[in-house]
């Protein structure tokens, strides 16, 4: 009887250490061959690297691998692999990759969207939560009102500046919720505001600084590393700017008895319950500003651009309006006829679908190592969900590149209270934007009443030809708009522009 059991143990191990050696072990997911030292590092564009990404998807599946000199890069292309590591296992994907231009000398490790997941960011969490969570945001609709009639107005007076009108336009509402002031109208504000976006924009695209891949450069002295320097000075000057700003605030907060209310008048409040200093209120009040207005302002030029591209779907929009509040332009349509104007709420959706204004996602990273679908992904991966496929996957999007607010009628009335369901535009997981909600409206009421004041057509050449423009002739960074394209926009009768002037003088 020993003998049994001891000649069945032995065949129970054999045939477990048989196993355990045959067994499959996961790979790292597809990708191209890569540079024996450099890997990946040469081969993805700085221009347009989204379309990149797609294009290898095609080749080598809807996970796969890029080696950055060390470090490894997850491309993931298609929602349902988002929804799965950046959703259900954000426990695990929820961080970001550690910048050291951008993060640690740009922005003094105190910029919410490059922060790693950790106490400081939840503290930072919660205090973007109080001001732009669901309920709070419906309060909001008066005042994105207000802005979208400067909107028009400012067109209307100078039609050929549409891409500064739009960027006051997201820029001014998002500056008055965090300092309780409307931006000036000299233009000193915006402007410097919009440097310091275009500098962020630019150092956190991936690849934009060497020492974000080749980290042991950070270990150079000052001298042998000018970049250093330009960042600290970029930081300097951002700071130097939203340091201003909140102390304004502050100084309002002290003076008028009745109590001044914004979100750094709020973050002044609670600095010592959320533990922040003057430097992380600055911070905190300014990463508000810049998160609601880069990608506002994108996404209605391209807005702007797929008017010119697909015109009937501005006259199917305008027939909707006109049905709802007349045509005669007396009466401007508003949040009230919201749930009358289907179309207008799809058309808003797809222009997110059709041209996300961060193709490329933002990266995430991983804490520990992981399995999936047979695949190994590494502790400390960056991991970048490419929206661009996402949206522009024939499965899921028929005719993808077909700019066609059709796709999202008829949804549900979901639609009407969430301009991020259907999309994924606005990220996933912990990392999903907090002012998805507060931006959704903020599009849909300038997209709307532009198309209610606006005809928009294409501009004309010398000889009367109309001027094509490329949606492939766009920024590149995290963030993408168009560049500047010719665009003729005009009144749709002279009552349209009296009723603008009539509203504007009430504001």
């Amino acid at each position: 009887m020993d003998t049994k059991y001891y000649v069945l143990s032995l065949l129970l191990l054999a045939s477990s250490l048989f196993l355990a050696t045959t067994r499959k072990k996961p790979q790292y997911p597809p990708g191209p061959k890569p540079h024996p030292l450099l890997g990946h590092l040469l081969q993805i564009p700085s221009i347009q690297s989204w379309k990149y990404f797609d294009r290898l998807s095609k080749q080598y599946g809807p996970v796969l691998r890029l080696h950055l000199a060390g470090s490894n890069m997850i491309v993931l292309n298609r929602p349902e692999d988002a929804e799965e590591l950046l959703g259900r296992r954000s426990y695990n994907y929820s961080s970001r990759p550690p910048l050291i231009y951008a993060g640690k000398y740009q922005s003094n490790n105190k910029r919410m969207v490059l922060l790693p997941y950790g106490e400081t960011l939840r503290q930072q969490r919660v205090a973007f939560h109080q001001m732009l969570q669901p309920r709070v945001v419906g309060a909001y609709e008066s005042m994105q009102e207000m802005e979208s009639v400067k909107l028009l107005f400012d067109i209307l007076q100078s039609p050929r500046n549409n891409i500064r009108h739009c960027q006051r336009f997201s820029a001014s509402l998002v500056f008055y919720l965090s300092y309780g002031k409307r931006l000036d109208d000299d233009g000193d504000e915006l402007a410097a505001i919009s440097d310091v976006l275009q500098n962020f924009v630019q150092d956190t695209t991936p690849g934009a600084h060497l020492v974000d891949t080749l980290t042991f450069l950070d270990y150079l002295p000052d001298f042998l590393a000018p970049w250093r320097r330009k960042a600290m000075e970029r930081h300097q000057m951002e700071l130097k700017l939203y340091t201003r700003l909140v102390t304004e605030v502050k100084e309002k907060v002290e003076k008028i008895d009745s109590g001044f209310e914004c979100f750094a008048a709020r973050l002044w409040d609670q600095r010592d319950t959320l533990n922040f200093d003057t430097e992380d209120i600055a911070y905190v009040a300014g990463t508000a500003f810049e998160a609601g207005t880069d990608t506002t302002a994108s996404t209605i030029v391209w807005f702007l651009m797929a008017m010119l591209l697909f015109p009937d779907t501005m006259r199917k929009a305008q027939a909707e309006i006109d049905a709802v509040v007349g045509s005669d332009g007396k009466l401007m349509p508003g949040f009230l006829q919201i749930k009358d104007l289907p179309y207008c709420v799809a058309l808003t959706k797809e222009v997110f679908r059709w041209a996300p204004a961060a193709p490329g996602g933002f990266p995430h990273y991983t804490e520990l190592d992981d399995e999936y679908k047979g695949f190994k992904i590494p502790a400390k991966s960056m991991v970048i969900p490419c929206i661009w496929s996402m949206h522009h996957n024939e499965v899921e999007f028929q005719d993808p590149y077909t700019f066609d607010p059709e796709r999202f009628m008829g949804k549900s009335d979901e639609q009407f209270d969430s301009f991020a369901a259907g999309h994924y535009g606005f990220g996933f997981g912990r990392r999903q934007c907090p002012g998805r909600h507060l931006a959704g409206k903020t599009i849909w009421i300038g997209v709307t009443r532009l198309l209610w004041a606006f005809t928009i057509e294409p501009a004309l050449d010398h000889q009367g030809n109309p001027v094509k423009v490329d949606p492939n002739n766009c920024t590149s960074g995290m963030t993408s708009r168009p560049n500047d394209f010719p665009v003729k926009i005009r009144p749709r009768s002279l009552v349209h522009a009296e009723t603008i002037r009539k509203e504007w003088a009430r504001q």
